[in-house]
């Protein structure tokens, strides 16, 4: 699709595409994938829901840390860590914005350190010596992720009774 399609699909302007493009570090396409799209509508949603574009973007950045620790293969190109985002999958076990399969669950506390899904070179130092730890990342990501889910579900709340009030004064047409 086209960004004026993009755009039309997501209810916001090119401008606001463009923005999001620019921090969370997205490429400039010519014709955008359904994952960019997913990716964005994700974007788009949860600041509907009052989280914060800095959240978002130190999410993502904690999940890209992680998908680069652990050596997740998400495919190639520069759309590789959105691939995911379109297909349908266990939540319990995915990043919340990539889709990225951990293979576990993501608040289990049982990952095993040093856990590589792709062959690699040998490194001189490992991970942790040189600063990567993906237990550390992981624990960031999952208090990250936990003050979102209480953000998400206070807003919910309050939507859910602006959808009540809303039809309590006949504004069911808007449904």
């Amino acid at each position: 699709m086209t960004l004026s399609e993009l755009s039309d699909r997501l209810g916001r302007p090119s401008l606001w595409i463009s923005r999001m493009r620019k921090q969370f570090g997205l490429p400039v396409l010519e014709q955008y994938p359904e994952s960019y799209e997913t990716f964005l509508r994700k974007i788009r949603d949860l600041k509907n829901l009052g989280v914060s574009e800095e959240k978002l973007v130190n999410l993502w950045d904690l999940e890209r840390k992680l998908i680069d620790i652990l050596h997740l293969d998400l495919g190639d190109g520069n759309l590789s860590n959105i691939q995911g985002c379109s297909v349908e999958a266990d939540p319990e076990k995915r990043l919340l914005l990539s889709n990225a399969d951990l293979g576990v669950p993501l608040m289990a506390f049982d990952l095993q350190a040093g856990l590589d899904f792709q062959q690699r070179p040998s490194e001189l130092f490992e991970g942790k010596e040189m600063g990567e730890d993906s237990l550390r990342v992981l624990h960031e990501y999952r208090k990250l992720l936990h003050g979102i889910s209480e953000i998400i579900i206070r807003e919910s709340k309050i939507l859910f009774e602006g959808l009540r009030w809303q039809k309590s004064v006949g504004l069911d047409c808007l449904d």
